[in-house]
């Protein structure tokens, strides 16, 4: 029966065998998975598919025969490794069925078998899967990475120019991985990249050089700084000179003869030369690095944000400090670079640094740029106490005062509640408009209310005013305090149903934000 169908097929080519291989196929899924008719299904398929002239004319068949991949042994890795196709072909034939429940390991065991026997002409083939749209999880552009992972020993060399030759996000993701658990060979693929004639291989190596660097040592890190130079000799590409600068500027032995490029590059805002590798410069040569960061700062594309990161690797004291009142300099473009400046110190705060050397700046700007700091010192720890002490000393904007209020009452629970109470008593006795905030705060905020309505009879006096009273009054006749705040506040503000002041809703106790009237 084999020998027939050879025969038709060598005499009558592969479409009439195909008829053929169709019925076989038919009475297979008919028959009784064990059975005489399942045996000689399964055989003759098998048969006839090796023995075809032309086996990628039974495209759809072996589709067909594909969903059998995971329950049938078969058709499992060995025959679709073996079938009498093209390697090219049948990997192709395997990035087509690697969607679908139960073929994807079978499609993994036949793919690994064929990169095993021939790494450098499957490789290219493997990364060609990246290009498939994946119909699920599990697909081919997933199976892809896996298994050039996997396998990656292979032909590590061959794997970096298929990776770099296939173009795709897929592929330069794992190009990332390998610098960091095979920085040799990509070491040495940078050092090809960088002496090739494409251009677009130019940037491969600028780009891969970095990302390696930190990982690389010995020969591998000298053949990166070989590579530098020859893209920083480059004058007809010199949009990767930065590049080449960055990495150039990490080897101590030949800073000093790059630094100045590399600086000009930053203030010029190369892409390259960024937070981290200006940090690295900084404890060598602060000043340099500094006025870099000024210069940059006043540009108009600067990202003040970046930029401060470089401060924030100041080890040295006196560095620090001159860092901190090169940040203040951000302070009298309003809000929005105060923001900025903001979040840079809850970063060195967190760090357990000093940020003392700023308060005056702060202290000196206008109300909205101190309400901008008022959350960060606000928060619990990393020595804030005392410069929000400072920053209340002599504040009496109600704008600032309102800030206060209401990052205690957000934060209250990271704080003693004695430091809380002696705090609003210090914004209430400055502040008329403390009565209103407080009970609108303690409707958003259910520890916060039961803080303000159980105050102790020992210590300052509580804040005073309508609302507080009300509020007070219906928390000690059994209300929730959280309720209590939001009825004092409707009561007080929208006597008779008339509005006259704030409209918060009515929260249900335990909520963070009020939801609702009632």
């Amino acid at each position: 029966m084999t020998g027939a169908l050879r025969r038709a097929g060598e005499a009558r080519g592969a479409a009439a065998l195909d008829g053929w291989l169709r019925r076989a196929l038919a009475a297979l899924e008919r028959s009784e998975r064990g059975g005489e008719a399942d045996w000689w299904a399964g055989r003759l398929l098998a048969a006839g598919l090796a023995g075809s002239p032309e086996p990628s004319a039974h495209r759809e068949l072996l589709e067909r025969l594909a969903e059998r991949a995971g329950r049938d042994e078969r058709f499992g890795a060995a025959f679709w490794a073996g079938l009498p196709l093209p390697v090219a072909e049948r990997v192709a034939l395997l990035g087509g069925l690697a969607h679908g429940p139960g073929r994807r390991e079978v499609v993994r065991a036949a793919a690994a078998e064929l990169l095993a026997a021939d790494p450098h002409g499957v490789l290219p083939l493997l990364c060609a899967w990246y290009g498939r749209t994946a119909g699920d999880e599990g697909g081919a552009a997933e199976l892809a990475d896996e298994l050039l992972y996997e396998h990656r020993t292979l032909a590590l060399d061959e794997l970096t120019e298929a990776l770099v030759a296939a173009a795709h996000p897929r592929a330069d993701a794992l190009l990332g991985r390998l610098a960091e658990r095979e920085p040799s060979a990509l070491c040495r693929a940078v050092d090809r990249w960088s002496h090739d004639p494409r251009p677009e291989r130019h940037v491969a190596a600028a780009v891969h050089a970095l990302r390696t660097a930190p990982h690389a040592g010995g020969s591998g890190a000298r053949l990166l700084r070989l590579a530098a130079r020859t893209l920083l000799a480059r004058e007809d590409e010199p949009a990767l000179h930065g590049a080449a600068l960055a990495l150039l500027v990490r080897d101590p032995q030949g800073r000093a003869e790059h630094l100045a490029a590399a600086l000009a590059a930053y203030r010029a805002g190369d892409p390259f030369l960024t937070a981290e590798v200006l940090s690295g410069l900084l404890a060598e040569h602060p000043a340099q690095v500094l006025a870099a960061v000024r210069e940059r700062l006043r540009a108009p594309d600067a990202r003040p944000e970046e930029e401060l990161r470089v401060l924030e690797a100041a080890a040295d004291p006196a560095t620090a400090r001159s860092g901190l009142l090169l940040a203040a300099e951000l302070l009298p473009g309003g809000p929005e670079r105060a923001g900025e400046v903001a979040r840079h110190l809850d970063r060195l705060l967190d760090a357990g640094r000093d940020g003392r050397p700023l308060l005056d700046a702060v202290l000196a700007a206008g109300p909205p740029v101190r309400a901008v700091f008022v959350p960060v010192l606000a928060a619990p720890g990393g020595g804030r106490e005392e410069l929000l002490d400072a920053l209340l000393a002599a504040e009496r904007d109600a704008g600032v005062l309102a800030a206060v209020v209401e990052a205690l009452a957000a934060r209250h629970a990271g704080h003693p509640g004695r430091r809380v109470r002696g705090l609003l008593c210090l914004v209430a006795e400055r502040w008329p408009g403390a009565d209103a905030a407080l009970v609108r705060c303690a409707g958003r905020w259910a520890g916060f209310a039961r803080l303000l309505a159980s105050w102790p009879e020992e210590g300052p006096p509580p804040p005073q005013g309508p609302r507080l009273a009300l509020m007070r009054a219906l928390a000690a006749s059994g209300r929730d305090p959280q309720y209590a705040a939001a009825e004092a506040e409707r009561r007080v503000d929208r006597p008779g149903g008339r509005l006259t002041g704030h409209t918060k809703g009515l929260p249900v106790p335990g909520q963070g934000r009020s939801h609702g009237t009632l």
